[in-house]
C-alpha cells in the first residue's frame, strides 16, 4: 500500500485513497477524535450528568445502525439536527428511567446478565453453546471491553424491568378487548346516488380566455427546466460502425451461419389514452385519475370512437393525432404497457393499465406477427452488425489517439477531422438527464452539467457501450411551455375542474329534493339512480366510490337511515348523496377464533401507553438542561 502511495503521490489515486482513510477513520472514531474542545457535559437530567462521551458513543452507533439498515441513506440525514435530537432524547430517557430504577430499588443482578449475554445468538457456537472466543470477539469489532458491554447490557436490562412493572399494572379483559374487536370490525353499507363530472363534459365550453387565464395562472406547471447542448465524439461500435467496409461475402457468410435469428419480430400498431397522474401524486389527485380512466374505458368498451376519445381526453402527446403511436415491438415501452398491449388481439381495448406515466387504456390496431428475413432483407442489418464488429476492435485505439490530443488542447471539431471521424451536437436536454441519456456515471454528469460553453471535459466519459469526449456547446436557461403545446392539458384540467362544480350542484339539487318537503315524490323520482355499496369498514374505502373519511365517518355516525345532511365530494371529483342501508355487526364466530389474538394486541397496545404515560411524566416532572443545544445543529 506504502509503495503505490509514494507512486502516485502527485495523481489522483493519492487523492482518492487519503479521502478513503479519512472517511474510515471519521465512522471509525466517531466526532471525538476530531473535535474534543469544549465542556464535556451536554446536558444533565436531575443532575445526572449526559457527557460529550455519552452523547458522541450513542451517535456513532445510532448512525452506524441507520448506515446498516439504509446502505444508500444520504449522509446527511444522520448529521441533521433531528437526528442528533432523537439521540439525545435517548440518553435523556435512559437517564430518567436508571434514576426511577434507584428510587425503586430496582437493578438487573449479575446472573441475569450473565443469562442474557449467554442467550445473544451472536455469541454462540456451531451448537447453540455461549462462546468465550466469539464473545471477545465480537466486541472488539464494536471496541468495547467486556466490563463496558456488561455495564451497559446491566441497565438495558434494569430500564426494561422498570417497564415491565409499569407495564405489570395493565389489566385487559375480555370484555374491553371484545369493545375494540367490535368497534374494528363492524361494517356498513350505504344507499347512495352518484353525480359524476364526466357527466357534465360534452356541455361545458373551454373559451380561449379561460385557457390563457390558467396558463398565466398555473407557469410554474408548464415550466421547462434549463437545459444543455454537447457536442461529443462517440468511440462505440454503434457510432463507429459507419465508418467501416464490409463486402458482400462477408455478409453472405454471416448469414448463413446465423439464418435463424435473423427476422422480423412480432410488432402492433396501436392507440392510447392517457390519465396522467405521478406515483407521488397526492392520494385524492390519483384516486381522482382512476376514476377518470375507469369513466372512459367504459365509455370505449361501450362503442365510443377510440380516437375521438384520445382527442378529448388523453393527456398524452400523441392526443392530438387520436392517441396514435403507431408501429412498435417489444422492448420500446414500458413493461406493464407493453405486457397489457401484446396480450391483446387486433380490435381489443385493453383495462386500465398503470405506469409511471398515469392511467392508459391501449387499443390495438393492428399486428405482425414475426417472420424470418431472407438475404435481401436482412443485409443491411448484417452490414450494420458486422461493422460493428469490426468498430469494436478500433475503438480502443482511436480514443487513445483523441484523449491525447484532447489533453493537448485541440478542439473536438478538429481532433475529429485528424481521425476522420465527426462530432455530434444533441438536442437540448436538461442537465439531470444527462446520466440517464448516455449512461455516464453521476460524477461525470455534474462535471460535464459545470462546464461553460466551449469548454471540453479533460477526460473520456465512460457512456453506454464504451467513451465519449464532450464538450458542452450551449447553457438554455429555463423557460416556459408555449401555450399550444399545453391547451389540451389545460382545456381537460379546467374541464375537470368545472365538471366537479357541475356534480356538487346537481347532486346538491338531488339533496335538496330527498330531504324536503315533497321527500316522498323525490324518492320516486330518483328510485332508478340509487345504488348499494358493498360492505365497508371504518377505514373508509368504499369500493364503488373510492376513499373517504368523512363519508365512512357519517356512514358509522349515522343515527338512522335518513339522507344523510351533507353532500360528499369524492376524490375523483364526483359527489355523493348517501344514507346508511345496513350496520353488520362483528361476527362471534370471527370473535372465537381470533379471541387470544385481540387479548394480546389490545393488551401489548395498553402497556405501551401506560409506558409511554410513564415517560412522559417523568419528563414532565424532571428537571433537565440541555448545556450544549449548539452540538444538535
Amino acid at each position: 500500500m506504502l509503495e503505490i502511495m509514494r507512486e502516485n503521490a502527485s495523481g489522483w489515486i493519492i487523492k482518492i485513497l487519503f479521502a478513503v482513510i479519512i472517511i474510515a477513520f471519521v465512522f471509525a472514531f466517531g466526532m471525538s477524535g476530531l473535535n474534543s474542545s469544549g465542556d464535556p457535559t451536554v446536558a444533565t437530567v436531575n443532575g445526572q450528568v449526559i457527557t460529550r462521551a455519552d452523547y458522541e458513543t450513542m451517535y456513532n452507533r445510532a448512525a452506524e445502525n441507520i448506515r446498516r439498515a439504509n446502505p444508500d441513506l444520504p449522509p446527511a440525514q444522520v448529521r441533521s439536527p433531528e437526528f442528533k435530537q432523537r439521540v439525545l432524547g435517548e440518553l435523556i430517557s435512559q437517564k430518567l428511567l436508571l434514576g426511577e430504577a434507584d428510587k425503586l430499588g430496582i437493578r438487573a443482578s449479575d446472573k441475569e446478565v450473565a443469562a442474557g449475554i449467554a442467550a445473544i445468538a451472536a455469541f454462540k457456537d456451531a451448537n447453540g453453546k455461549f462462546d468465550q472466543t466469539r464473545y471477545q470477539a465480537a466486541l472488539r469489532e464494536i471496541r468495547q471491553t467486556p466490563a463496558e458491554f456488561e455495564e451497559s447490557y446491566r441497565s438495558d436490562l434494569t430500564m426494561e424491568k422498570v417497564k415491565d412493572a409499569v407495564a405489570a399494572s395493565v389489566d385487559v379483559s375480555e370484555t374491553q378487548a371484545r369493545q375494540i374487536f367490535d368497534w374494528i370490525s363492524e361494517q356498513v353499507r350505504l344507499d347512495y346516488i352518484e353525480v359524476l363530472p364526466v357527466d357534465f363534459r360534452n356541455e361545458i365550453k373551454i373559451g380561449e380566455a379561460e385557457v390563457e387565464a390558467y396558463y398565466k395562472a398555473n407557469q410554474d406547471r408548464f415550466s421547462i427546466p434549463a437545459q444543455v447542448t454537447l457536442r461529443t465524439l462517440a468511440f462505440t461500435p454503434a457510432n463507429l460502425a459507419k465508418y467501416q467496409t464490409v463486402t458482400d461475402d462477408e455478409i453472405k457468410d454471416y448469414y448463413a451461419a446465423n439464418k435463424d435469428t435473423l427476422g422480423e419480430p412480432e410488432t402492433i400498431h396501436a392507440r392510447h389514452i392517457l390519465v396522467a397522474v405521478k406515483d407521488s401524486a397526492p392520494q385524492a389527485e390519483q384516486d381522482k385519475a382512476k376514476v377518470r380512466i375507469d369513466k372512459l374505458y367504459q365509455e370505449a368498451k361501450s362503442g365510443a370512437d377510440f380516437a375521438e376519445l384520445a382527442v378529448k381526453n388523453s393527456d398524452g402527446p400523441s392526443a392530438p393525432n387520436g392517441g396514435d403511436l403507431g408501429w412498435f415491438g417489444k422492448g420500446a415501452m414500458v413493461p406493464g404497457f407493453e405486457e397489457a398491449a401484446f396480450a391483446l388481439n387486433k380490435g381489443e381495448v385493453s383495462k386500465p393499465v398503470r405506469t409511471p406515466f398515469g392511467w392508459h387504456i391501449i387499443k390495438v390496431e393492428d399486428k405482425k406477427e414475426s417472420t424470418v428475413k431472407t438475404l435481401d432483407e436482412a443485409k443491411d442489418e448484417i452490414k450494420t452488425r458486422l461493422a460493428e464488429e469490426k468498430a469494436s476492435d478500433k475503438a480502443n485505439d482511436l480514443l487513445d489517439q483523441a484523449t491525447d490530443r484532447l489533453v493537448s488542447g485541440m478542439p473536438l471539431k478538429n481532433i475529429a477531422a485528424e481521425l476522420g471521424i465527426e462530432t455530434v451536437t444533441t438536442d437540448p436536454m436538461p442537465a439531470q438527464f444527462l446520466a440517464q441519456t448516455f449512461g455516464m456515471n453521476a460524477e461525470a454528469a455534474k462535471a460535464v452539467t459545470g462546464l461553460t460553453p466551449g469548454e471540453a471535459y479533460k477526460s473520456p466519459v465512460a457512456v453506454n457501450g464504451g467513451y465519449m469526449l464532450v464538450e458542452k456547446a450551449e447553457d438554455i436557461p429555463a423557460s416556459v411551455m408555449a401555450l399550444p403545446l399545453v391547451r389540451q392539458t389545460i382545456t381537460n384540467t379546467l374541464k375537470d375542474q368545472k365538471g366537479a362544480e357541475l356534480a356538487e350542484q346537481e347532486a346538491e339539487k338531488i339533496h335538496a329534493a330527498l330531504t324536503g318537503p315533497d321527500a316522498g315524490a323525490a324518492a320516486k323520482k330518483y328510485a332508478s339512480r340509487i345504488k348499494t355499496t358493498q360492505p365497508f369498514n371504518r377505514q373508509g374505502n368504499i369500493p364503488e366510490l373510492g376513499l373517504s373519511q368523512p363519508l365512512a365517518k357519517a356512514a358509522f355516525n349515522a343515527p338512522d337511515k335518513n339522507w344523510f345532511k351533507l353532500v360528499y365530494t369524492m376524490p375523483g371529483g364526483g359527489a355523493v348523496v348517501a344514507r346508511l342501508n345496513e350496520r353488520i355487526p362483528s361476527s362471534d364466530k370471527n370473535w372465537q377464533e381470533q379471541k387470544q389474538f385481540w387479548l394480546a394486541q389490545v393488551g401489548q397496545n395498553y402497556r405501551h401507553e401506560a409506558v409511554a404515560a410513564f415517560m412522559d411524566d417523568l419528563s414532565k416532572n424532571a428537571e433537565i438542561d440541555i448545556a450544549r443545544p449548539d452540538i444538535l445543529k
